[in-house]
């Protein structure tokens, strides 16, 4: 054999040897990121059987949400589950055992207070008290942390992919997906708690909400608008949480929703809308609510003199619907039902989900609610509230008889009219005084018949629906990507260089 056949067999046999090897490389990518992507499955199915065997094992401290078990303190947080306080020392820890129930989740131990699981440095363990509302203090600096627990803002998506890869590994410390919200109370000032006004303190000048200052808040005329929410006006601001609004206190407002919807703060002097400290365009106010209270719709509809709108709670922002339909005024018949000068109109809402590649389940693709027009209002006459309109109520029209639903698409009643086939059922509903149970088996039994009416308006809100392991496995994909080009590549080389 001459040298250079010699020499190019050596070669081929070199780069086979390399060919091979680089692809064991590449299987095992493959194979590894598989491996972690299961051990982050079975590590997150784990963790509610550890919180089982820690409540059932472990010695509870007093009243709170603190146990002991196996040398180690956890603190539960809702939604998150159970946590480790990592650097608490065992012998010098205690909690309050207040009969405020707030304080339940606050620890102590010889160096550090603990909200939840999380250690406040600047606060003396020693010297801290208990001031209401959430607040505490240790004379010199002072603290609100609520006792009802949060999404961790703080938290973005790729560091909590990192930290659950890193503890399905080595089981030390789990994201910090939900905490006990808290804040540092900016004041020398000592502070009180406001009585019966949960989460406000005073120092005499400032009032807070939730630690935060609410600027220029009157305190003796400040109240709650429509009682349990975040929306708060005095005699003059008006306030969502401690951020104040853009309008004054025309002495007019109300929150406004659908049934479990979104909340809305609704002017009815002005028109003005806001949810939370976001506001719907002003400079076209003033809006109409629609739908406030209905069960037959995911989004209130908003009307003004050019369109239809509403707002988009996965997209964050007002959104126009579609032209303003009505003719004159609209009034509403029932939660679910409405009529403007001429006709009547009806509500109705369904969700659309759809299947998970690759696995079993189903994911929410979107809400919809849809505005159909019933009939002219000519010669509609109510006949009966059901059960204090509870239940709903019967319309007549000629010689037929409708049931208009006030129970919802939340207890499985899907349209807002139904025809009432027969005398019968009639004369039930006229006398009705059961749960909701019989409407159900009236409409499964064909005795109410749903109206086929006109759409003419139609709200989508599209949901992108992901858990934590389908952002890891979208995360490996990605990786495997890079890799797969990489390969490509390198063949796509070798082959242009063999044709050399």
């Amino acid at each position: 054999m001459r040298v250079n056949e010699f020499d190019d067999d050596l070669k081929f046999k070199k780069r086979r040897t390399s060919d091979t090897v680089f692809i064991i490389k590449i299987v095992f990518i493959i194979l590894a990121i598989f491996a972690i992507l299961s051990s982050v499955l079975f590590i997150s199915k784990m963790g509610s059987s550890d919180s089982y065997e820690i409540e059932e094992k472990g010695q509870r401290y007093g009243n709170s949400e603190f146990i002991k078990y196996q040398e180690k303190i956890s603190v539960a947080i809702p939604s998150g589950g159970r946590y480790i306080l990592d650097d608490a020392d065992i012998n010098s820890f205690r909690t309050l055992n207040s009969e405020d129930r707030s304080t339940r989740i606050i620890g102590l131990d010889k160096n550090s207070v603990y909200f939840g699981n999380i250690p406040i440095s600047d606060l003396n363990p020693n010297k801290l008290e208990v001031i209401g509302n959430g607040y505490y203090t240790d004379g010199t600096t002072t603290y609100f942390c609520s006792p009802l627990s949060e999404k961790n803002k703080n938290l973005s998506v790729p560091m909590k992919i990192l930290q659950s890869l890193t503890y399905a590994f080595s089981k030390t410390k789990r994201a910090q997906d939900y905490i006990y919200p808290y804040r540092k109370v900016e004041t020398d000032k000592k502070i009180i708690a406001v009585q019966n006004f949960s989460f406000f303190a005073t120092d005499g000048e400032k009032v807070y909400y939730k630690g935060e200052v609410l600027e220029n808040a009157d305190l003796n005329t400040l109240k709650s608008v429509d009682g349990y929410n975040e929306y708060f006006a005095d005699k003059e601001n008006v306030y969502y949480q401690s951020k104040l609004l853009p309008i004054k206190n025309s002495g007019k407002l109300i929150v406004v929703s659908g049934e479990q919807g979104d909340e809305f703060l609704y002017d009815g002097a002005n028109g003005y809308v806001f949810i939370e400290d976001y506001s719907f365009d002003r400079e076209k106010a003033p809006y109409k609510v629609i739908g406030n209270n209905g069960n037959h719709l995911y989004n209130l509809a908003f009307v003004n003199n050019e369109g239809i709108y509403y707002y988009d709670n996965q997209k964050k922002k007002q959104l126009r619907a579609g032209d303003n339909i009505f003719v004159g005024n609209v009034e509403e018949l029932s939660p679910n039902v409405f009529m403007d000068n001429e006709n009547i109109y009806y509500f109705h809402a369904y969700d659309v989900w759809k299947r998970r590649k690759h696995s079993g389940g189903r994911v929410l693709s979107s809400r919809n609610t849809e505005i159909y027009y019933l009939d002219k209002k000519d010669g509609w006459e109510k006949v009966k509230d059901i059960k204090s309109g509870t239940i709903g109520s019967i319309w007549k029209k000629g010689n037929k008889y409708y049931y208009f639903d006030n129970l919802g698409i939340f207890q499985l009643i899907d349209n807002a009219i139904y025809e009432i086939r027969d005398k019968e059922t009639l004369e039930y509903l006229l006398n009705y005084n059961e749960g909701s149970g019989k409407i159900g088996e009236f409409i499964e039994n064909e005795k109410l018949i749903k109206i086929e009416g006109e759409k003419k308006i139609e709200i989508r809100v599209k949901y992108t629906t992901f858990f934590l392991p389908f952002k890891i496995s979208g995360l490996l994909a990605f990786i495997l990507g890079i890799v797969i080009a990489k390969v490509s590549h390198y063949y796509r080389e070798k082959k242009n260089a063999k044709k050399i």
